[in-house]
């Protein structure tokens, strides 16, 4: 395993850097009081974030239907304008607390320029994402996740000015990363994935129907988050190490172990794992308030609690979501769009809900109310279900071998894909009966004949990682071969395999 991921970091780390940036710059703008240079307040990061989500759920629907029509994550342009939106948000909403009679109205226009920039940065990095192997996006979700809460903690020891402008130019390094011309080339980037295939208004409206349930599902999970945030935050100003810095600390780390066991020992990781992982600990969070609400300790146990499920979404989220565009063949604008809008709207009506009832909060009615939200989603995740569709194993025909020049290739493309895969089981078992493969050997020797990595054959077959770690070792090794390309070798003609040899 170690050997595994350390083959992978070189070829991966310039994406992991760069979405690393992005994560920094939206938690250190959204997430703690960081920006904070003169007056504090109660909940003013939440105050920030309820106008952001708003224009996060507006533009993410605008960008979607204009990316139908032209490719904007591809353009440098695009990127350059959602670094400029973010970097100015941040300045924005920094200098809003220096005066406390205008800081609503400067705070409010600060999160909603700031989150134009991250809708605008989010597609960049979905249409990236999208088209990394699956061994890619296994590596760099997870690295930019952990360099960005070291990325945090750095800009929290900062003062002043500075910790503003080095968060202003995390958007512009961000971008610069994104569209450096390596990236689409190499480091599990496979540029033959259409993650921004043009489609029309009927396709459009099709493909939205299909992630309906996702995407409302998915709302009323931020609207959880945001409105518990709301909720659980400490009622005192001051002593920013003790009620922000603690709780914050302790949810990266355990959800960053909480995700890698669960890259390590799931049989699959598909959109499910965000409600799998989330749900729980919200219930969690929810008993903690009720014990006893008044207590300061409780509630940053519980604020601590929400943030671990709220990271572990968004861990989950930019795995099965990359993998699902390279499954399905859903254009990544479409898909990142749709969530994302859902994502805003979620946090805009949560958080503005909690700031108009949290004066009259008590334990009780927490529970109680707390309680018919959450069971809301459990109603709505019971009537409409967990949609198959969202395990990727099989890319839809509707979307499969679409092309934007040719209508007649679908049927040819799915062809010659069936054609190739009936030559790499032939050749399995011709391994099997060679080398004596075990039968679940030889659907992982298919696989990697195939060149899937394997997060790819884990999906693929339900098995763990390290399930497949093993079997490839002992295919290897019944077969005298040391790496998957010398595999791959095997049965390939002596003469075409000096030729590329030479």
């Amino acid at each position: 395993m170690v050997q595994y991921l350390a083959g992978h970091m070189k070829g991966y780390r310039k994406q992991a850097i760069g979405f690393a940036f992005f994560l920094a710059w939206n938690y250190f703008s959204f997430f703690s009081c960081g920006l904070v240079p003169v007056i504090r307040m109660v909940r003013s990061s939440e105050r920030v974030w309820v106008w952001a989500g708003l224009l996060i759920a507006v533009a993410s629907l605008v960008l979607m239907v204009a990316s139908s029509r032209t490719r904007l994550a591809g353009k440098k342009s695009f990127g350059v304008v959602a670094a400029l939106f973010a970097s100015v948000g941040t300045v924005v909403i920094w200098t809003s607390f220096f005066y406390e009679s205008t800081y609503q109205t400067v705070s409010a226009v600060g999160g909603m320029v700031a989150g134009v920039g991250f809708a605008m940065m989010a597609l960049v990095w979905g249409d990236r994402m999208s088209r990394y192997n699956e061994a890619a996006i296994e590596f760099s979700a997870p690295a930019s996740f952990i360099l960005s809460f070291f990325l945090y903690f750095i800009l929290l020891a900062l003062k002043g000015p500075a910790s503003m402008a080095v968060n202003a130019l995390l958007p512009l390094l961000s971008m610069y990363f994104a569209f450096r011309a390596a990236d689409l080339s190499t480091g599990g980037a496979d540029v033959g994935v259409k993650v921004d295939r043009l489609i029309d208004g009927r396709e459009l409206a099709s493909a939205l129907a299909g992630v309906a349930t996702l995407s409302l599902l998915f709302a009323m999970l931020w609207f959880q988050f945001a409105y518990f945030r709301l909720l659980s935050t400490p009622d005192v100003v001051g002593d920013r190490f003790l009620h922000y810095l603690v709780p914050f600390s302790c949810s990266s780390v355990l959800s960053i172990i909480a995700l890698l066991s669960c890259i390590k020992l799931s049989r699959q990781l598909n959109f499910t794992l965000m409600f799998r992982w989330g749900l729980p600990l919200l219930l969690l969070s929810y008993a903690l308030l009720y014990y006893d609400y008044d207590d300061p300790v409780q509630r940053i146990v519980a604020y601590t609690v929400n943030f671990i499920g709220m990271f572990g979404v968004q861990f989950s989220f930019w795995i099965a979501a990359p993998k699902f565009v390279r499954r399905s063949n859903v254009p990544a604008y479409l898909l990142f769009g749709a969530l994302f809008a859902a994502e805003g709207v979620g946090i805009f009506v949560g958080t503005w809900y909690g700031l108009a009832v949290i004066d009259g909060v008590t334990a009780a009615n927490v529970m109680n109310e707390s309680l018919l939200f959450f069971v809301a989603v459990l109603l709505v995740a019971m009537v409409v279900g967990f949609n198959p569709r969202w395990s990727f194993f099989r890319m839809s025909p509707r979307w499969s071998g679409r092309d934007d020049k040719a209508e007649g290739g679908a049927a040819d493309s799915t062809s010659t894909a069936d054609d190739i895969s009936a030559l790499f089981a032939q050749q399995a078992e011709e391994l099997r009966a060679t080398y004596g493969l075990s039968n679940r050997e030889t659907e992982v020797a298919e696989l990697l004949l195939a060149g899937r990595s394997r997060p790819y054959i884990r999906d693929e077959l339900i098995i763990s990682l390290n399930t497949v770690h093993a079997h490839a070792r002992n295919i290897y090794a019944k077969c005298g071969v040391h790496s998957q390309q010398e595999f791959m070798d095997l049965l390939r003609p002596a003469g075409k395999r000096e030729g590329t040899e030479g």
